[in-house]
């Protein structure tokens, strides 16, 4: 009787611990979102209400969160049209993103965006979404988490694994993405209304043989 009563406590702690998302993401990424969260929020905003600091709070139940299945990492962030525009322009920090080593798709465009500030040290980022922003430059990327990565120069673009790029009408110069033939994996670009000429972009790149490639311009 005893170990029946046992078993059944066991049970019911264990229905509550996943009823309220107490083995759901990382305890580090869940930092990391709330430190994201706060930065969208800069200095009076109150987008991603969802996103809650309480022991309790799975941040894979979190608005534009989405967690792979096995461990629970986070995988896609989908923040478009998240901060209020009132707030006016503004720039994100890339080292909020580094705890997200698992990050395959990010969402950032729609939100008056003006820099993102660092590099991207997302090994496994295929997808990046910065339409509709006021980006003047191509944020870094680079493929290596080591230290000598961030001594790189700030147009240093190396993202093995990037699929998609969406630049979308933004203010690029016309040497924004001088380094893009280092993306070796890209499929997808789209600059279209970003200030840039598709005949520069083309120039002395190998960029002609990525059959998949659009341009908007």
């Amino acid at each position: 009787m005893k170990c029946l009563i046992w078993c059944m406590w066991w049970t019911w702690a264990l229905l509550v611990l996943m009823g309220s998302g107490g083995m759901g993401c990382l305890e580090e990424e869940r930092k990391a979102l709330l430190s994201i969260k706060a930065a969208f929020n800069s200095p009076s905003g109150s987008s991603l209400s969802s996103w809650r600091d309480d022991n309790g709070s799975n941040c894979c139940r979190w608005e534009g969160v989405v967690c792979d299945n096995t461990p629970s990492r986070v995988a896609c962030l989908y923040l478009n049209n998240t901060r209020d525009l009132n707030l006016g322009a503004w720039v994100i920090n890339a080292s909020l993103f580094l705890p997200l080593e698992e990050l395959q798709v990010l969402d950032l465009s729609e939100n008056d965006l003006s820099d993102l500030n660092g590099t991207l040290h997302l090994k496994k980022l295929k997808r990046l979404y910065l339409s509709y922003n006021y980006l003047q430059r191509i944020p870094a990327l680079y493929k290596q988490t080591s230290m000598e990565a961030q001594n790189l120069s700030s147009n240093q673009l190396e993202g093995p694994n990037l699929e998609v790029l969406d630049l979308l009408d933004n203010n690029l110069a016309n040497d924004a993405l001088s380094d893009i033939a280092r993306m070796t994996s890209l499929m997808a670009l789209d600059i279209g209304f970003g200030g840039l000429s598709a005949s520069k972009l083309l120039e002395g790149t190998p960029i002609k043989m990525h059959s998949f490639l659009t341009i908007g311009n």
